[in-house]
């Protein structure tokens, strides 16, 4: 992990990501932060597991949580994606928090403000994809029946220095 001195006995870290348009990203090191950011990345079919796969950036994901780690503000954008599609937004492996929906060139939007569920100290991982009621019959699907996927992270939100 990575120390920061006294932003991260503070529990503070500030993050950028850059939007790239054909570049593969790999996870990184999770950051113990209140604020995080991380690449977008594109996977294809929902994979199985509770990670990420390789595959190229096509946006970005910002988490901020209070102070008291009761809520959480997440900020999702994506570029490329299915067109006029409803995304499912989900903590990878936990629970669904809400949608995105692209526009006629496939780019698309979220903010979202949820009441914490993360385990402190714990990596997650954000994911976008579409739900498999939104699937054509005979459609490909992935894990879990889901289609196309995009997954940022890992996060980890609220660990305490020592």
């Amino acid at each position: 992990m990575h120390r920061f001195g006294k932003l991260a006995a503070a529990g503070v870290i500030c993050g950028t990501a850059a939007l790239g348009t054909g570049a593969v990203a790999q996870a990184s090191t999770p950051a113990r932060a209140l604020n995080a950011n991380a690449h977008l990345v594109h996977v294809g079919l929902n994979p199985s597991g509770c990670g990420t796969a390789p595959g190229p950036m096509r946006g970005e994901v910002n988490v901020h949580t209070n102070a008291k780690l009761t809520h959480s503000r997440i900020n999702i954008s994506v570029h490329g994606a299915l067109v006029k599609t409803t995304y499912e937004v989900d903590v990878r492996c936990s629970s669904m928090i809400g949608t995105l929906t692209t526009n006629r060139a496939g780019n698309g939007t979220a903010h979202l403000n949820v009441a914490n569920t993360f385990t402190p100290g714990s990596p997650f991982y954000i994911d976008i994809s579409v739900p498999p009621a939104a699937i054509a019959s005979g459609s490909a699907v992935g894990s879990g029946g889901y289609g196309d996927t995009f997954i940022a992270g890992p996060f980890t939100l609220g660990a305490k220095s020592k």
